[in-house]
């Protein structure tokens, strides 16, 4: 409902905020020009097409398609024009500069984020840094994955890695000195409630990769030998660790399809508690409707109407940004055939990992649990090993 909103407003409209329209239904994908490189340092080797919206500058290179673009552009857009004008403005003024990775690219590939990384340290490095702000000289740069921004089978489909990061590029280029203090100062209200520290202390254990059933214990043993069997045991015959959502016991049996989930029980910081940076683009999101729920960085909160309710403090400063607009974020998924998306298919292409990939990222979350094994080593009486 509210996406329609976008295209009533004409091509005057669109060429006011700084956008301009083509045949299939706004937000022009253009070659990049000599001008236009030569202005924001970019590789005309590499990059190829552009597309501007609201002083923002989407580049990517040929690989990239070009409803991705529109559909960035579609959300700079939404998001630009809720913002008091001053803010928005001063965004403006920064030049920001988004990227986009390909679903076949790599971030290495870019010209901006070449690597001197081999082996797998290149590939983990290619697989954490898909989606980030950074500054170039004194200009945001934000970059993102055309597979998340369109949610194809392989990307984020659980939350808007563009909202989020977007957030930060408001607060970074369109706070003043008086809002930079109001989020401090909502900041230090969460350490002193104790808002946003009630995540899920659980972790997904997803290294069963056989298509027969095989004994969970064992695999447990397996991926965790610094921790007790015993324990092990004990937390699968307690429920700490649920199959499918369910209790289960030492003898059950698991193949890649099912869900196992490490329960540690007690508080979790939310990621929006890690520092008042992140604490402001968390609840950007919620002002938008688009965040992850129950998992190692969130609680159960992700919409406006919620973060109004439990973080008060937090909720006017958003609104005194970003006003209270109708608009909220939609996953192009659920817009299929709408406007820009009239040629949009959600399940193709998909996006896969290197088997070495998956291996890195798990072994990078054992290491982020590591030490809440030690409140079920606390729950069942067992000395850690």
């Amino acid at each position: 409902m509210h996406q329609t909103k976008l295209f009533s407003i004409g091509l005057l409209g669109l060429i006011f905020l700084g956008a301009t329209t083509d045949a299939e239904g706004g937000y022009a994908v253009k070659p990049l020009t000599e001008a236009l490189a030569k202005e924001y340092k970019l590789d005309r080797g590499f990059y190829k097409k552009v597309t501007m919206i609201q002083g923002i500058l989407i580049a990517a290179s040929s690989k990239v398609a070009n409803l991705a673009q529109r559909e960035t552009a579609y959300q700079f857009d939404m998001l630009m024009r809720g913002l008091k004008p001053e803010i928005a403005e001063r965004i403006r003024k920064k030049k920001v500069l988004c990227l986009l990775i390909g679903h076949d690219e790599l971030t290495s590939q870019l010209p901006q984020f070449s690597s001197s990384k081999t082996g797998e340290e290149l590939d983990f490095y290619n697989w954490r840094q898909r989606g980030f702000l950074t500054y170039i000289g004194s200009s945001p740069t934000v970059v993102f994955a055309e597979e998340d921004v369109m949610e194809y089978p392989g990307g984020m489909q659980l939350e808007s890695i563009l909202v989020h990061e977007f957030g930060h590029v408001v607060h970074g280029a369109g706070f003043d000195e008086s809002l930079q203090k109001r989020l401090s100062s909502a900041f230090e209200n969460v350490k002193k409630t104790g808002i946003w520290n009630d995540g899920r202390a659980a972790q997904r254990y997803r290294r069963v990769k056989s298509e027969t059933p095989v004994r969970l214990l064992s695999a447990l043993k397996k991926s965790f030998p610094y921790e007790s069997p015993r324990l092990l045991r004990k937390c699968l015959n307690s429920g700490d660790i649920l199959v499918n959502g369910k209790k289960a016991d030492a003898k059950v049996k698991v193949t890649k399809n099912d869900k196992v989930l490490i329960q540690f029980g007690g508080p979790k910081q939310c990621y929006a508690a890690k520092n008042r940076a992140e604490y402001w683009a968390e609840i950007y999101q919620c002002w938008f409707d688009t965040n992850r729920t129950m998992d190692h960085d969130h609680n159960h909160i992700h919409t406006r109407d919620q973060l109004i309710k439990y973080d008060p403090v937090g909720a006017r400063l958003c609104e005194d940004v970003l006003g209270k607009p109708e608009w909220r974020f939609v996953s192009p998924r659920l817009r299929v055939g709408q406007a820009h998306l009239k040629n949009y298919s959600p399940n193709s292409p998909k996006v896969t990992e290197l088997p070495h990939i998956q291996k890195a990222a798990y072994d990078y979350y054992d290491k982020y649990w590591k030490d809440y094994w030690q409140r079920l080593y606390d729950k069942h009486g067992l000395a850690r090993p």
